[in-house]
């Protein structure tokens, strides 16, 4: 009985190691961005450098924001996983 608490224990240690592990490699960026398309649940952006990305976003935006206009959005990326938004606001002209 003490064993099976024991090995208990030690996977959960292990599980909570693996995830500080994975969520310690995150980067945040920041950019001004011209959106290029938009559908349910991702957005392509390109910004001023040219480069493009795709950007998984948690709910439907494509009410909410135009095509080819510019905003200036924040997201993550971690290791293995998709690029995803922080939020996005629209630039002033």
């Amino acid at each position: 009985m003490i064993n099976a608490y024991k090995r208990c224990v030690i996977v959960l240690l292990i599980i909570v190691a693996l995830f500080m592990f994975w969520n310690s490699f995150r980067s945040s960026t920041m950019e001004v961005v011209i959106i290029q398309k938009v559908s349910k649940n991702e957005i392509t952006i390109k910004n001023l450098g040219d480069r493009v990305r795709t950007i998984k976003v948690p709910i439907d935006i494509s009410k909410l924001v135009e095509e080819n206009k510019q905003y200036a959005i924040s997201y993550d990326k971690r290791i293995l996983d998709n690029y995803r938004i922080n939020y996005i606001s629209a630039q002033l002209p």
